[in-house]
């Protein structure tokens, strides 16, 4: 099952979700920052986004996820 053959509307709906994905995965890395036992909130927010490496997983790790969840939902629905 090729994602490039879906209907348009399900591709919007893959990319919407991923991207909801990455940026609930950029919230969970930002809270679980181990810089937050040293600074403070704002200051915490200046130096996570100083230092990328920090960080990048975690939106990466969401938007994988949520998108092979909807693509294997897709799979099962079609199969069905």
């Amino acid at each position: 099952m090729n994602p490039l053959l879906w209907r348009r509307d399900h591709q919007l709906a893959l990319v919407i979700i991923s991207l909801t994905g990455a940026i609930a995965g950029a919230l969970f890395g930002f809270i679980h920052s181990p810089y937050f036992e040293i600074l403070g909130r704002w200051q915490v927010f200046a130096a996570w986004l100083s230092h990328p490496a920090s960080y990048w997983p975690w939106p990466l790790f969401g938007l994988i996820i949520t998108g092979l969840t909807f693509y294997g939902l897709q799979l099962l629905r079609s199969s069905n």
